[in-house]
């Protein structure tokens, strides 16, 4: 859409309907909202609004850790669909690591891998990284 095409074949087009990508991606869904596994990332679907889909995200209140996207009725559900599904997906997302919020660097909810010119390689970080993990929450 902005021109990086970088990963186009990785991005498949759905025609699943809302709530089975919800369902498939664990997200629970309590009257017309769904909210993640994690609690922290909420769907609300009000069709009779003037923008009747908000998806809002929060770690903590405030501190540059929150955004939110809402879609106007003109939108159509496929493209929110759409979105919904790389948004519920657990694939790592792939990012700077200064474009990820200091505050939530270090949270058990992103596992941070370095990919390019790692000192170490990124699959021995990774594996490393999530043995850490598992000996901190004992």
């Amino acid at each position: 859409m902005l021109g990086d095409d970088r990963h186009i074949d990785r991005i498949p087009l759905t025609t699943t309907p809302l709530a089975q990508i919800a369902e498939l991606n664990h997200w629970h869904r309590e009257d017309d909202t769904f909210t993640s596994p994690d609690g922290h990332c909420h769907l609300q679907h009000t069709p009779a609004e003037d923008t009747p889909w908000r998806f809002r995200h929060h770690v903590y209140d405030g501190f540059d850790t929150h955004w939110d996207a809402s879609f106007t009725q003109d939108t159509p559900e496929r493209l929110v669909a759409q979105f919904f599904t790389h948004l519920a997906t657990t694939t790592p997302v792939e990012r700077t690591f200064r474009d990820v919020p200091y505050l939530v660097q270090n949270l058990d909810d992103a596992l941070i891998t370095p990919v390019h010119r790692a000192a170490v390689n990124p699959h021995v970080h990774h594996a490393g990284a999530q043995l850490g993990r598992v000996v901190h929450r004992r």
